[in-house]
């Protein structure tokens, strides 16, 4: 699999993903891309991971804050 994951608490110019860019409110998230399918513990302290599968991306949420963006090509070994 191939990722690309960027990751912090300020926006990554040129590195948004369908409008959504780190720093964003989950209330932006949740206005692009609707309500989520998943909502799980991510790994990191006070983090949580939203997925919305069937599609390869997920998203780190930090403080009602997208703290990061990851697209990966499951496809690809």
């Amino acid at each position: 699999m191939i990722a690309l994951q960027v990751s912090g608490p300020a926006p990554a110019l040129g590195y948004s993903f369908n409008h959504i860019n780190l720093g964003d409110s989950t209330e932006k998230l949740m206005a692009q891309f609707g309500g989520l399918f998943h909502v799980g513990p991510s790994g990191l302290e006070k983090t949580e991971l939203w997925t919305y599968h069937p599609w390869p991306f997920s998203f780190e949420v930090q403080a009602d804050r997208v703290t990061s963006i990851r697209i990966s090509d499951p496809t690809i070994q």
